[in-house]
């Protein structure tokens, strides 16, 4: 039987009465961006950074595509070979890898087309592929937004050209992104530079849409877009000490600048937050009724609140020596080893 003790700390709130804190919200004390909509958030956390309209519905353009992109990551069905069809590619215009009817092509392959370069036509194959019919893949996707928390979002193509009430906000892409970010598949293919896909048995290479890439230190993925009807979108991904930032922008002619600067503002709001504690536990058979068992750990977050829950059992049983693991600390969704500071021999063995 484990003891498990729980520690909780609560985010407190001090309200100071000032002049100046009345007319500024601590989230949006940034410089101006271009774009209509911007969001930045923590993505582990979903903590909003900076917010300003995040909450407008708007079309997103091609950013579209990490919904299309994740569902296939999710599929199971990367390595499995398309045939693509005439219908398949009814309707496609802007940007496109050349896919024609009959060629041979791989989901994964698929995949990297439309998040790097952006294909319209990959996506529409893929949505086929998957779903049978682009209104059945559509389907698809608003049930897995729904089950994100995407809950001012409509998706009615796969590719993100305009069709229809095809729009999200930016809180909404935010959330998206966090989560396609925990496939393995999606995050290793957002964040290539570059890569060689192959079509029909013809190799090519397919270079990034996103410079942030190669611009922006920690920069991993994430989709660029645009329409006449959205603008320039842009949905960023930065890794920043143990934490990544998710930066989305819609409607912005200034997107890659205004990224790079809501990124470098949104890093000063994290912090380090340190944990240690020591704990006594008894001891069967030794030469010391009690060793003492202790943690420490440190993170970089933005986040005020955290529960701590200690689990070892009643007792240990000597001989103990000096590092063994005792137990466990969860700190939020962290597990730090609860180990021995000291030898604990056995008793009536000769102290050396």
């Amino acid at each position: 039987m484990w003891v498990i003790i729980l520690l909780k700390r609560i985010k407190s709130t001090i309200l100071i009465l000032t002049a100046f804190a009345a007319f500024i919200s601590p989230i949006n004390c940034f410089a101006s961006v271009s774009a209509a909509s911007a969001v930045v958030m923590d993505a582990e956390t979903n903590t909003i950074l900076y917010e300003t309209n995040a909450y407008d519905e708007r079309p997103m353009a091609s950013t579209t595509k990490i919904m299309t992109a994740l569902l296939a990551c999710e599929s199971g069905k990367l390595s499995q070979t398309v045939t693509v069809t005439d219908e398949m590619l009814l309707g496609c215009e802007g940007s496109s890898v050349g896919l024609r009817g009959g060629d041979k092509i791989t989901l994964y392959d698929l995949t990297v087309a439309m998040l790097l370069a952006s294909g319209n036509d990959a996506a529409n194959a893929a949505s086929c592929f998957l779903a049978g019919t682009l209104e059945e893949f559509a389907s698809l996707m608003n049930q897995r937004a729904a089950e994100i928390g995407m809950n001012n979002t409509e998706f009615v193509t796969p590719s993100g050209l305009d069709s229809g009430n095809h729009h999200s906000t930016a809180h909404d892409m935010a959330l998206l992104a966090a989560q396609a970010l925990t496939n393995t598949a999606f995050s290793e293919i957002c964040a290539m530079q570059k890569c060689e896909i192959t079509i029909s048995g013809k190799k090519q290479t397919l270079y990034n849409h996103n410079k942030l890439l190669s611009s922006l230190d920690g920069c991993v993925g994430v989709k660029t877009g645009f329409t006449e009807k959205a603008g320039r979108c842009l949905v960023s991904a930065v890794e920043y000490k143990g934490n990544t930032l998710i930066c989305v922008t819609l409607s912005d002619p200034d997107d890659w600048d205004d990224h790079a600067s809501l990124i470098k503002q949104c890093k000063k709001k994290y912090s380090e937050k340190r944990f240690a504690s020591e704990i006594q536990i008894p001891v069967v058979g030794g030469k010391e009724d009690f060793v003492t068992a202790s943690y420490e750990y440190s993170v970089i977050t933005v986040s005020d609140e955290f529960s701590q829950r200690i689990f070892y059992y009643p007792f240990a049983y000597a001989p103990i020596k000096k590092g063994d693991t005792l137990g466990y600390v969860k700190i939020n969704n962290k597990t730090v080893p609860l180990k021995a500071q000291e030898d604990v021999k056995i008793y009536g063995t000769e102290q050396k």
